[in-house]
């Protein structure tokens, strides 16, 4: 497929702001995939070449939180939910692979309105997940519930870390550094095993997947940067206005 100039100037910059809010405060996703959607890609390549693009920052992340990982739990457990994490993820993108593009584009405004309320609720799914703080760590739900979340993760994904979180402080004893820090692992990997079988099947579009990758890293950094400077709550209020208006868009052109 090619692209007018304009095109590839909006994909880009959606790559950009969607790597730099990831680095905020998460949901890089509401921006990269309905991009995708608008410039006239195929929703299940969209779904895919959206995953690829937004995957090296989850990398970037996990390396910062890499002393946190198994500071309290030991590498077993850290191990375990890695390979629940491969496994779903696996299991879900090829569920997505055996769904057509027509069921798919019917799935896709009610995928997005599932992954914005869970982004708009997030902060009382994290409060009500501290009341209930696990006092020890039950590592069996804690690895089945991660197997289950990733089949979402490698399906569609946007949303996936709030909840993932949630389990993590209901069902293990871990602090938010320490959580936060697996859940961007389990993250990464879920998306690395769906971008694989994604690649391996070819519905990956490489020609705007690469440079919207490069700008995504790019974002990356800038986000990071600008965590220092600008305040979480009001990145995510911005995020949830764009996140509630292409949603709606989404189902207004899907049912109206």
């Amino acid at each position: 497929m090619s692209y007018s100039p304009f095109t590839w100037a909006v994909l880009l910059a959606a790559a950009l702001a969607g790597g730099a809010i990831n680095a905020l405060a998460g949901g890089g996703m509401f921006m990269v995939f309905p991009s995708l959607l608008f410039a006239g890609v195929a929703p299940i390549t969209a779904n895919a070449t959206a995953t690829v693009t937004l995957m090296p920052g989850g990398w970037a992340s996990t390396w910062v939180y890499r002393d946190r990982l198994a500071a309290r739990h030991g590498w077993r457990l850290v191990l375990g939910m890695a390979l629940a994490s491969a496994a779903g993820g696996g299991v879900g993108s090829e569920l997505l692979l055996h769904t057509s593009n027509a069921q798919f584009a019917k799935l896709v405004p009610w995928l997005m309105f599932a992954a914005t309320v869970i982004f708009t609720f997030a902060g009382q799914m994290r409060r009500l997940a501290s009341s209930h703080h696990a006092q020890e760590t039950r590592e069996v739900p804690l690895v089945v519930g991660q197997f289950f979340l990733s089949i979402y993760g490698g399906y569609f994904g946007a949303g996936m870390g709030v909840i993932m979180l949630a389990l993590f402080m209901v069902s293990a004893n871990m602090d938010v550094q320490t959580a936060s820090g697996i859940r961007i692992l389990c993250g990464s990997v879920t998306n690395l095993v769906a971008a694989l079988i994604f690649a391996l099947r070819g519905i990956i579009d490489w020609h705007i997947g690469i440079p919207m990758l490069l700008c995504a890293i790019a974002g990356g950094y800038i986000g990071a940067r600008l965590v220092k400077l600008l305040n979480e709550d009001r990145a995510r209020n911005v995020i949830l206005v764009y996140a509630w208006t292409i949603t709606l868009w989404l189902l207004i052109r899907a049912y109206i």
